[in-house]
């Protein structure tokens, strides 16, 4: 298996063979989604913006699309026919939902029950001490304008009680 135990552990042993054959071939590396760390309900799973920063160390050539880019945002908002003041962009990434929301000049909300929960330190619905909040959003770089614990959509199915 190419990628070895990756998606699990973020381990690139295995995945550094490839990317060396690949360097010694000059080929580029083209990344459409550039997440680091994606949560799922059992825990984490890397992803493959790891492996495009690893082939870029390397000395590979890797162009990137998708999050942060703000191009992608403004293509999802041009799509949908709307104007940036009618869109929120909803994310638990300070890297990838919150710096681009940023760039493409729209109002974020930032999910602290994500993949920065255990730096945050706060139980799962509760929201983290501002402290806590402001120094990530500083090391990160990235600052949503609200902040949420966690974000979940119902359907009719699910709840009947919401009008």
């Amino acid at each position: 298996q190419s990628m070895g135990s990756f998606l699990e552990d973020g381990d690139l042993t295995e995945v550094d063979k490839v990317l060396k054959k690949c360097l010694e071939l000059d080929l580029p590396m083209i990344c459409a989604n550039p997440d680091f760390v994606v949560q799922y309900s059992d825990g984490f799973r890397y992803m493959p913006g790891n492996i495009a920063r690893r082939y870029q160390e390397m000395g590979g050539r890797c162009t990137t699309f998708g999050k942060p880019h703000s191009e992608h945002f403004e293509a999802c908002i041009r799509e949908l026919g709307l104007d940036k003041d009618d869109v929120v962009h909803v994310g638990d990434s300070l890297h990838h939902d919150i710096a681009g929301a940023n760039l493409a000049g729209i109002p974020s909300i930032f999910i602290t029950g994500g993949i920065h929960a255990d730096e945050l330190g706060a139980a799962i619905g509760d929201m983290p001490d501002e402290k806590r909040l402001n120094n990530l959003f500083e090391r990160e770089g990235a600052t949503p304008t609200h902040v949420l614990p966690m974000f979940r959509l119902y359907d009719g199915a699910e709840r009947n009680d919401i009008t």
